[in-house]
């Protein structure tokens, strides 16, 4: 398994794009660009006659305005290998294992070496080498863009320079699309930044997450709440029917509540009037099984008459 295969996950619905690997773990990026973490006997490759039947399917379920195909694509996956010949020398190949067609120039710093079109999922042999005259190869250099045909999110053109040293040609390693042993370097893989204070950035991220999260302080609410709509709405009730008003009357009332409890209120009155009943039932139903209020009755009957509800919180 390779940066820029297919796979599928044998006990899940999900496919997507191998983009890390590490050890037996295989990050892969599914649709949305999310990115899992699976283990490796947990997905299989899909086959190239796979992939094309899962080309034609997306395709037939695209929006035909737009024509973009929701499948999710291969943006990393471009290989040198190197590929012994004999004892002595070795054949450099270019592999893109991506899903973009790839424009590219290989070269030293003194003189060009291969210029050409390689397209998704193919490989291209560039020259002969000898690792004996590693020393003498100098710092290559390879320049791409990105291109598919019809629509595609524009991506940045890619350039990296490689220099090869011999300790980096520790192992043999299968070569994705030529089928043979060889040295294989990924080269377009992300590269950590040397001497990077974690700790610092780490810090950043928590003073931006700070900065982002807005503190919303809790209004304490009067010790007598009016509810009638029209001290609530006054310019506001000619368009609102009998359950809308009830309605908002409710969450009035069960903000004003929550408020008095958060703010460590010992009492609240609701004045919600005598009218037909029906908002006293609401507030009082409401009341009657709330962890946080000690017990309710009939406010000051002189004052309120039957009108207002008096809570004892605890």
């Amino acid at each position: 398994m390779n940066i820029g295969d297919k796979v599928r996950l044998l006990h899940g619905k999900e496919s997507g794009v191998i983009v890390g690997l590490k050890g037996a773990i295989v990050e892969i990026e599914i649709e949305d660009g999310f990115t899992i973490p699976v283990s490796k006997s947990e997905i299989v490759l899909i086959s190239p006659e796979e992939n094309k039947r899962f080309n034609k399917e997306e395709t037939s379920k695209e929006d035909s305005k737009t024509n973009i195909i929701k499948e999710v694509k291969a943006t990393k996956g471009l290989y040198w290998a190197f590929v012994a010949l004999n004892d002595q020398k070795f054949t450099l190949y270019f592999i893109n294992n991506t899903d973009w067609d790839i424009p590219f120039s290989i070269s030293t710093e003194k003189q060009g070496i291969l210029a050409g079109f390689l397209t998704s999922k193919t490989h291209i042999r560039v020259h002969e080498v000898s690792l004996s005259q590693l020393d003498n190869w100098g710092t290559y250099i390879l320049q791409c863009l990105y291109y598919q045909k019809g629509y595609f999110e524009l991506q940045e053109p890619f350039i990296k320079k490689l220099k090869f040293r011999a300790n980096q040609f520790k192992s043999l390693q299968d070569v994705p699309l030529v089928q043979k042993k060889g040295y294989l370097f990924q080269i377009d893989k992300e590269e950590i930044p040397q001497n990077i204070d974690v700790a610092k950035i780490a810090e950043q991220m928590l003073e931006k997450a700070a900065d982002k999260i807005e503190i919303k302080k809790i209004e304490k609410p009067a010790p007598e709440v009016d509810l009638h709509i029209e001290t609530l709405l006054p310019n506001n009730t000619k368009q609102m029917n009998p359950d809308e008003i009830l309605k908002y009357q409710v969450q009035v009332f069960e903000k004003a509540l929550d408020n008095a409890i958060a703010t460590g209120m010992d009492e609240i009155v609701f004045i919600h009037g005598v009218g037909n009943g029906t908002l006293k039932y609401e507030i009082q139903k409401k009341v009657s099984k709330h962890p946080n209020i000690e017990f309710y009755k009939d406010a000051q009957k002189n004052k309120f008459g039957y009108g207002a509800t008096y809570l004892k919180l605890k």
